[in-house]
C-alpha cells in the first residue's frame, strides 16, 4: 500500500467516526495515547480465539500474553508465525474513566485467502490493563506474508488516539521464512 493511499485511508477512517457519531461528545473527554514500544514481539498467544472476540478479516484475532518487544523498528521481515505491533498507554479524558478496550484497523497490503475472498484490513478489539493496550499482528499463513506499508490506526473513546506505520518486507533468498516452533507463536 503506498503512502498516499494508506493516509487517505486514515482519514477515511477519521470521517467515518465522526460521521456515524461514535464517541460524540466533547473533543477534551477523549482519551489520549502514548506509543511506548513496538516493533517485532514475541509471547503466548491462546490456543484458539475465545467465542466473540475474533473481529473482522480473513482469519479471527487470537489474543496474546506476555509481550516482549524484540527490536524497536519500523521495519518487518515477514516469517509465518512472526509477530508485530504496538504496546501504547492509553490516558483517559478528563474527569472520564479508563475506557475498557480500544478498537484497532490494520490496513495492510490486499490478502486473499484460500477461498477467494480478500481483505486490505483488519478490525478487532484489544483490551486496556492498567492503563496500557498491545495491539500487533501475526502471520499465520503464507497468504498474509504481503510485503509493503502496514498500519495500525487505534481509536479509543470514538477518536483515532494513535497510528503507527510499518514496512513489510519478504525475507531475502535462502533465508529462514519461518518462526514456528522459535517461542514466537
Amino acid at each position: 500500500m503506498n503512502d498516499a493511499r494508506s493516509r487517505a485511508l486514515v482519514a477515511a477512517l477519521a470521517a467515518a467516526l465522526a460521521a456515524s457519531g461514535f464517541g460524540a461528545g466533547t473533543a477534551a473527554a477523549h482519551p489520549t495515547a502514548e506509543i511506548l514500544d513496538w516493533g517485532p514481539i514475541v509471547g503466548r498467544r491462546a490456543p484458539e480465539a475465545p467465542l466473540g472476540t475474533g473481529g473482522t478479516g480473513l482469519a479471527p484475532a487470537v489474543p496474546m500474553s506476555h509481550q516482549r518487544y524484540l527490536d524497536r523498528t519500523d521495519a518487518i521481515e515477514a516469517r509465518l508465525c512472526r509477530s508485530f505491533g504496538v504496546k501504547l498507554r492509553i490516558l483517559p479524558g478528563a474527569g472520564e474513566p479508563e475506557p475498557g478496550a480500544v478498537v484497532v484497523r490494520v490496513l495492510h497490503p490486499t490478502f486473499t485467502g484460500p477461498d477467494g475472498a480478500t481483505s486490505a484490513e483488519d478490525d478487532f478489539a484489544s483490551a486496556i490493563v492498567f492503563g496500557q493496550t498491545h495491539v500487533g499482528f501475526t502471520f499465520d499463513h503464507d497468504w498474509e506474508m504481503r510485503p509493503g506499508d502496514w498500519t495500525f490506526v487505534v481509536a479509543a473513546g470514538g477518536a483515532i488516539v494513535a497510528t503507527k506505520r510499518f514496512h513489510v518486507a519478504l525475507p531475502p533468498p535462502g533465508s529462514p521464512t519461518s518462526d514456528c516452533g522459535g517461542g514466537t507463536s
